[in-house]
């Protein structure tokens, strides 16, 4: 078995752990891991690609731009493999604007998505060069404005009930148009943020108003467009809400109409609502993070710990309730948090020093990557059982049958205890002895 481990003190230490016989398996202080115990597929980990990540990314240097797509896109680093795309302009995007400007073109004649190829578009093929198979979830912030019934893009608003059709149809034209710069995109979520009036790009939806736009207007426009292999995720918001949204859709003949529900972190855990949700909705649906991050702290590294381990946290409350991926927000910001058009800056586990041109990769980089390089594409959770709540844990078996196993300590206190690596009773051959220091990330693959 080997073992890698990042503490106060290391990063990705790897040793080789041998079993420790005894005379039969312990009952006390075990982690028992069961391979052949499996529960939902793992679609991936990855990070959203914005504009704001794009910019900064064009004023690298060109070693720290080869360093940047190595770590986070190769095999033998952070491996990314589910990224996230804004449909038109988020609040990390360097300025406000729509695919069609001109609300007179009811042919959408005028449709460009030009401003993209400047930073976003030159980010993602140098990331699908790393990592060809990636696959991409896009999310609109809001319509344009002519399309909202309060005439802006931002602070919320509805999508007017008049303009549902064109704006199903220019969510269809992104996907075309993306799709001939040779990036397939394989999920869209309906609006991300649904119930939120935000001073950034933003639009409202009702259960009601989602369903509606969705089964009369988006999947007929994805028909129409040859897109029908596209799946739609709903909600696309906080975690508190996501069961209630489904709910709505499976009790108003709707069930058909999503592949999935997206959620985000910013309300609290709220783990219990994931498994609901993961049982009311089945084992053939979605269930992916699709946003997360931390407030700006200024470069201050006091606070690189208690952010990796909100990650990692995160990660495996998420996926052990049935959550199918994982994806951080900006893969990339500057030493500012930003660029941001409305001030609204946060921490990216890499963030980049235009001025001195320094690659700071921070400590919730590696622990994303605890999960994120050593579990594939196509990997099925496993059941984990752990003799305390202070050890957090999950487990997965690979597409090619290797088992991972990642441990948590989030306190301040070491912690010593046996692996059983096949649930058997008595199995001492699959015993082995673990030292997991205070405030550490333990990945144990076999």
């Amino acid at each position: 078995m080997l073992c890698y481990l990042t503490s106060e003190d290391t990063v990705f230490e790897k040793k080789r752990l041998a079993p420790r016989p005894s005379v039969k398996e312990p009952e006390m202080k075990i982690v028992k891991a069961y391979p052949q115990i499996l529960f939902q597929p793992i679609i991936g980990f990855g990070a959203a690609l914005t504009e704001a990540s794009g910019y900064v990314y064009s004023m690298m240097d060109e070693d720290s731009r080869n360093r940047f797509a190595s770590l986070c896109f190769d095999e033998q680093y952070n491996a990314y493999s589910l990224c996230r795309l804004a449909i038109q302009s988020c609040d990390f995007s360097v300025a406000s604007r729509s695919y069609v400007e001109d609300k007179r073109d009811a042919q959408l004649a005028s449709f460009d998505i030009g401003d993209d190829r400047r930073y976003i578009i030159p980010l993602v093929k140098d990331a699908l060069s790393h990592a060809p198979h990636m696959e991409f979830l896009a999310s609109p912030w809001s319509p344009p404005d002519w399309a909202k019934t309060n005439r802006a893009m931002t602070l919320g608003g509805h999508l007017r009930a008049s303009e549902r059709e064109r704006w199903a149809a220019m969510i269809a034209k992104f996907l075309v148009a993306y799709e001939a710069e040779g990036i397939r995109i394989g999920r869209i979520t309906v609006q991300n943020e649904v119930n939120a009036r935000q001073t950034w790009e933003s639009c409202l939806y009702n259960a009601k108003q989602e369903q509606s736009f969705l089964t009369e207007y988006l999947k007929p426009a994805l028909i129409d467009a040859g897109l029908d292999h596209v799946k739609v995720l709903v909600w696309d918001h906080n975690k508190e809400g996501m069961f209630d949204r489904a709910s709505s859709f499976t009790a108003n003949g709707a069930d058909d109409a999503f592949d999935g529900v997206a959620f985000h972190w910013y309300s609290g855990d709220h783990f219990e609502a994931v498994q609901a949700t993961r049982l009311l909705v089945g084992a053939n649906r979605e269930l992916i993070f699709s946003e997360g991050c931390d407030f700006f702290s200024d470069s201050d590294k006091w606070w690189e710990r208690p952010h990796a381990e909100h990650y990692a946290h995160e990660i495996i409350g998420d996926v052990e309730a049935g959550a199918n991926g994982f994806i951080d927000w900006n893969i990339l910001l500057d030493s500012h948090g930003g660029p941001n058009h409305v001030g609204n800056y946060c921490d990216a586990p890499i963030m980049y020093d235009i001025e001195s041109h320094t690659l700071n990769v921070r400590r919730p980089f590696y622990y994303l990557g605890h999960f994120s390089h050593f579990v594939k594409p196509g990997a099925r959770r496993m059941l984990v059982t752990r003799y305390t709540t202070d050890i957090e844990s999950c487990g997965f078996v690979n597409p090619d049958n290797q088992k991972v196993l990642v441990l948590l300590n989030r306190w301040d206190s070491d912690y010593s205890f046996y692996v059983n690596v096949d649930g058997g009773f008595f199995a001492s051959h699959t015993q082995y002895a673990i030292d997991l220091p205070g405030h550490s990330i333990m990945t144990l693959v076999w």
